[in-house]
């Protein structure tokens, strides 16, 4: 829905593209993503695949060839067994993960699983990668072999690396390689030398013994800290999103760009450093291990994917961000809403740019000008009727909102029936009684519901400022004050003692019905 042409470098995006145009002003642009998939991706993956994603975007919208890159790091160790994983699993602890069955039998292997999962979510957030597989796609086909040769040439080189900027150096007889043993452990063997023109290394067992295997052949892989800048040097990166803790001093970036400059004999990409998505309340990042995420396509149930593209998009890479799937969920959509409408009627807010990338995937509008929490309101006195929750809009206000954006608005309802059912607190939650509850009240209460069912009956179609006015008056010809008025109400309509705002809701129902409902509790018991 719109293009990077006209910058505004208070955005960060622009930023790092301004950054990335000057620092390679010819040639193919390669934004590179990457993620080990130990279990489900979550939200806070999703945003290193979203920042790729999005640079991309604004590069090519600038004119320039770019192309975004995810690779699936699946030739990392399955570390420890996981909570949802069987006990039989702990036999693969210390396998590549692209080796690993799938526990629940329904792919080729445990990575499959799991990044089958991320594509669909990224397809439906409209990512646009192409995706490679560590192992299949670099180290099966011998695309590392060369880097491999580097690295054990210069073992002396990258010790001394490693003491220079990490401030650590690696014991004796270490080497930048993990092998694949026999029994698919890479914590087994050990390298011992190895013969560039035969294509073999000696590597030594366990229990000390030595043997002879081909390093070209996809069971020999580099150590992460020098796997990462051979891909560098190998898919030509020219820039990287990554999580802060990669990009402390002396950390895994800072190594990889001597690696890359004294090893492999390139250059680094231009790093952007990110912080963690983590749920309201919670100061630990979302982990899949753990349990306490929310994944792309949980999200994904309770909002449209361009909301869930500016929540991740619109604040600077470096901010840690709070996802609230309870009541913040209406800030963020009604946030969009006002942003959304400002920039369709041609005006330039704040967060026209973020807004601007993530609708990049829609020319269609993404949410009614309708507040979210009215739409929950509408839906539960609508009793999930649609067609229901279409006239109560009409008849309170929103006419013209329905005429022009019904589809958008029945599209978010879907949104909200699935809010009301898995993230929505009790104290937003109403049904309308079918039946009169059993409730206690007050005489003046009893005087009140019926001074107000008088008023209703009488006026016919009240709208919502009408009905608050018509509660205010039979309050005060009753005596009563307007709290107790209010939890009156609720209780013979709801039979509980709150609910949404009152003149409102009781514009939203039937009249007649309302009425009768009024005087039967009206009555003196």
């Amino acid at each position: 829905m719109g293009d990077m042409s006209e910058p505004q470098s208070n955005y960060w995006l622009n930023q790092i593209i301004d950054q990335a145009i000057e620092q390679y002003p010819e040639g193919e642009i390669v934004v590179s993503s990457g993620i080990s998939p130990s279990a489900s991706y979550h939200i806070g993956h999703f945003r290193e695949a979203l920042t790729a994603d999005a640079i991309a975007w604004g590069l090519r919208g600038r004119g320039r060839d770019a192309r975004h890159l995810h690779v699936v790091d699946n030739f990392d160790p399955l570390r420890r067994r996981y909570s949802f994983l069987p006990e039989e699993y702990e036999q693969y602890v210390g396998w590549p993960i692209c080796l690993v069955p799938d526990p629940w039998g329904c792919h080729a292997s445990y990575v499959v699983h799991f990044t089958e999962e991320f594509k669909s979510a990224a397809t439906q957030m409209g990512v646009e990668m192409d995706v490679i597989y560590s192992y299949e796609d670099q180290y099966r086909t011998g695309k590392m072999v060369p880097y491999i040769e580097q690295a054990l040439a210069n073992i002396p080189k990258i010790k001394a690396i490693f003491k220079e900027i990490s401030h650590r150096e690696p014991p004796e007889g270490w080497a930048p390689i993990q092998i694949v043993s026999d029994s698919k452990s890479l914590n087994e063997w050990r390298y011992v030398s190895h013969d560039t023109e035969a294509k073999l290394l000696t590597y030594r067992r366990i229990d000390g013994t030595e043997g002879e295997m081909s390093y070209a052949d996809g069971r020999v892989k580099l150590n992460w800290r020098l796997d990462w800048p051979a891909r560098w040097a190998l898919q030509n990166v020219r820039v990287e999103p990554f999580g802060k803790e990669h990009g402390t001093k002396g950390g895994s970036y800072d190594t990889g760009a001597e690696f890359i400059r004294q090893i492999f004999h390139a250059e680094p990409p231009l790093p952007l450093t990110y912080d963690t998505i983590n749920l309201l309340g919670d100061n630990k990042k979302m982990s899949s291990s753990l349990g306490n995420l929310v994944t792309p396509a949980q999200a994904l149930e309770v909002m449209p994917p361009e909301i869930l593209r500016y929540f991740v998009l619109k604040s600077l890479p470096k901010r840690i961000l709070y996802f609230d799937s309870g009541l913040g969920l209406f800030n963020l959509i009604d946030e969009f809403s006002k942003l959304e409408d400002e920039v369709l009627k041609g005006n330039h807010p704040e967060f026209e740019q973020a807004y601007r990338v993530a609708t990049a995937i829609s020319v269609e509008r993404t949410i009614s000008r309708i507040a979210f929490s009215h739409l929950v309101a509408v839906y539960q006195a609508a009793q999930g009727n649609k067609e229901l929750a279409k006239e109560i809009l009409e008849r309170t206000g929103y006419e013209a909102e329905v005429r022009e954006h019904w589809p958008v608005i029945e599209r978010e309802l879907g949104f909200v029936a699935n809010w009301l059912e898995k993230f929505a607190p009790e104290s937003v939650k109403f049904v309308v009684a079918e039946t009169m509850p059993s409730v206690e009240l007050g005489d003046d209460q009893r005087a009140f519901l019926s001074k107000l069912a008088d008023i209703i009956a009488a006026e016919k179609d009240l709208n919502g400022q009408g009905m608050h006015d018509a509660i205010y008056a039979a309050a005060e010809v009753a005596g009563v004050k307007p709290g107790q008025a209010f939890t009156a109400l609720y209780r013979v309509i709801l039979g509980q003692d709150s609910g949404p705002k009152a003149g409102w809701f009781l514009a939203s129902l039937d009249g007649e019905w309302l009425a009768g409902r009024l005087r039967e509790a009206g009555k003196v018991k």
